[in-house]
């Protein structure tokens, strides 16, 4: 559910609907960086060492379901979802060719290119530089500020997701 106007993060504004005295309890999962994007592209403005929190969207539903099925709770907040380990892209280009048999390498782009090739693709300006804008904050470490626990880790690793997921649709 997204906010509606002038609401902050986590918080619900009148414009989101009537609530039960006002008030609807609400919780977002929020995976760092998921996986499944790998599928599209392997190339990144973000710097090829830079570790980052992966999670595959498979744990992102099993969080969410959780969420969803679970009534002890109430008010808002957020539920970090971090994956098993933080990667860096050359990391996963390490750990593709093992798993598909092919050379996999990742390549660092410019910003520019990142942004020019989304407007290419047909998306807005606005949208591109959105895009761009979370890449360079992922490339400054936003995704990094939150301490890894057990409750935030995720089970799906990397290798398991290249092997159930990617392997399976780039054969296909």
């Amino acid at each position: 559910m997204t906010p509606g106007a002038g609401a902050q993060p986590g918080e619900l504004s009148p414009a989101d609907g009537p609530s039960p005295g006002g008030l609807l309890a609400y919780r977002s999962a929020q995976g760092r960086w998921v996986v499944a994007a790998m599928i599209v592209m392997f190339f990144y403005p973000i710097a090829g060492d830079r570790k980052l929190p992966a999670v595959a969207t498979r744990d992102i539903a099993a969080a969410a379901s959780r969420l969803l099925l679970d009534a002890s709770w109430s008010g808002a907040g957020e539920v970090p979802l971090l994956g098993p380990e933080d990667l860096s892209f050359n990391d996963m280009a390490g750990i593709m060719p093992r798993v598909l048999g092919k050379d996999v390498r990742f390549r660092q782009i410019t910003f520019e290119a990142y942004k020019d090739r989304f407007v290419r693709l047909g998306i807005s300006d606005a949208m591109a530089q959105g895009y761009t804008d979370m890449a360079w904050a992922k490339n400054e470490g936003l995704d990094n500020g939150v301490q890894r626990t057990p409750q935030n880790s995720t089970p799906t690793s990397f290798r398991q997701w290249c092997e159930e997921v990617l392997k399976p649709a780039v054969a296909s």
